[in-house]
C-alpha cells in the first residue's frame, strides 16, 4: 500500500463518518438512580470479609516482596555456594566476642 492508496481509503473513511448517522449519548431514564440503589443494596461489608481482603492483600504484597529479593539475589549466587559462611558470621563472632 502506497501513500496515495492512504489517502484515497482515508478520505472514503472521513467522508462515510460525515455521513454517518449521530447516536443518542443520553443516560436512559432512572439510570442513576438505579445505579445507587444497587450500590446501597449491597450493605456493608462484613468483619470476615474485610480482613480476608487485607490478608489477601499482605498475602500478595509478601510474596511480591519475596519475589523481588529473589530477583536481586539471583545475580550473586552463581559466583558463591548458597550457604557459604561469609560476613555475618565474622560479624556474630566479633559480637559474642565483645
Amino acid at each position: 500500500m502506497n501513500m496515495s492508496d492512504f489517502d484515497a481509503r482515508w478520505q472514503e473513511c472521513v467522508a462515510r463518518a460525515r455521513h454517518a448517522p449521530t447516536r443518542d449519548d443520553t443516560i436512559p431514564f432512572g439510570f442513576a438512580g438505579r445505579v445507587v440503589a444497587l450500590a446501597f443494596s449491597r450493605g456493608e461489608p462484613s468483619q470476615e470479609e474485610v480482613l480476608g481482603r487485607l490478608a489477601f492483600r499482605m498475602l500478595a504484597g509478601a510474596a511480591a516482596l519475596l519475589i523481588l529479593l529473589a530477583v536481586l539475589e539471583a545475580p550473586h549466587l552463581r559466583g558463591s555456594r548458597p550457604l557459604e559462611t561469609g560476613v555475618e558470621n565474622t560479624v556474630a563472632q566479633l559480637v559474642w566476642s565483645l
